[in-house]
């Protein structure tokens, strides 16, 4: 009987084998997910959302370096391929008390994702003047060389905060 139990879980071993290195196999990704990190270049303070995912804070110049988890997106680009951006500007003076410095005011565009050839990275956002947005999803941030759009955010000489 032992010889029978020995010889039995000796064959349905050697038939789940094959099995499992199938399963092995990895399969091509049909998407990816990416953390969302945003660079400011204007002198409000912003809180943003990503297709409703929250996205953080970014201060008045500033950004990049913190991340908040995560958007899907295809692990191929294609043209049209966009996101929903919702986000707040209120003041960026730290320190500032003035009551009108507490109003938000909220703003959503449907912002195209450019071009990437290569899946995987993270969402940048950057936030430029006139209300214009970019998403740019990339290994590399802001300032790295090669990262394929808009230097780190600069305080200009007259922002004094």
């Amino acid at each position: 009987m032992k010889r029978l139990t020995t010889l039995t879980l000796c064959a349905l071993a050697l038939l789940v084998l094959p099995l499992a290195a199938c399963s092995g196999k990895e399969r091509a990704r049909e998407s990816y997910s990416a953390n969302i990190s945003p660079y400011n270049h204007t002198a409000d303070h912003i809180e943003l959302y990503v297709d409703g995912t929250f996205g953080g804070h970014s201060s008045a110049y500033g950004g990049g370096g913190s991340f908040v988890c995560c958007v899907s997106y295809p692990a191929q680009w294609r043209p049209g391929l966009s996101a929903k951006v919702r986000w707040a500007t209120s003041s960026g003076i730290p320190g500032d008390r003035r009551p009108e410095a507490y109003v938000q005011t909220w703003h959503e565009k449907v912002v195209p994702i450019e071009k990437y050839d290569v899946p995987g990275g993270t969402l940048n956002v950057h936030f430029l003047a006139g209300g214009e947005v970019r998403l740019i999803i990339s290994s590399k941030g802001a300032g790295a060389k090669d990262y394929p759009g808009p230097e780190y955010p600069v305080k200009p000489p007259s922002w004094k905060w």
